[in-house]
């Protein structure tokens, strides 16, 4: 198994033309210092993730695996920390971005061009991060702000319904 650091691009020149690059990507604390930084989280304690790079057809690799991540954030209503475990299943495929001018476009959906021939694993791992955690965490107890009116209908286009008129 190969050892991969958040600064890994892989050539896919490199990769076997069958099988499979298998890896764990470890971060250091300073990496995850910076990722906690670039994120607003309050720490990234633990972040690491097993990969499987294999090539899926010609111009194409698939990378597969589980992220597994300890983050601190802090609770959008009280500021007090908020620890979460996220584990995230990697399902991500790369392609060749290099298209002749004479050719057609095609959208890839949700392939990602490689970067000069390489895959960002360091960023991907990252993007993961960022996509898997709770969006807005709130700590236990934290109060609720936000209450309904008598009438239930807390819209903002509620009082408009008096100006409809009565149906025929």
């Amino acid at each position: 198994m190969q050892s991969f650091s958040l600064d890994a691009m892989i050539d896919v020149q490199t990769l076997p033309p069958t099988g499979a690059l298998i890896g764990r990507l470890d971060t250091s604390e300073t990496e995850r210092a910076e990722l906690a930084l670039r994120f607003g989280y309050l720490s990234v304690n633990a972040l690491g993730a097993d990969l499987r790079i294999k090539r899926a057809a010609k111009g194409a690799w698939d990378v597969r695996g589980k992220l597994h991540a300890d983050i601190t954030q802090a609770c959008i209503v009280t500021g007090d920390p908020v620890s979460e475990s996220v584990d995230f299943e990697i399902e991500e495929r790369y392609v060749l971005a290099s298209v002749p001018e004479d050719e057609i476009v095609v959208d890839l959906g949700d392939a990602e061009p490689l970067v000069n021939g390489c895959i960002d694993l360091g960023e991907m791992v990252a993007q993961m991060l960022a996509l898997s955690a709770t969006a807005w965490p709130r700590s236990e107890g934290a109060p609720d702000n936000f209450r309904a009116g008598e009438d239930g209908k807390t819209h903002p286009f509620a009082g408009l319904s008096s100006l409809k008129s009565p149906e025929k």
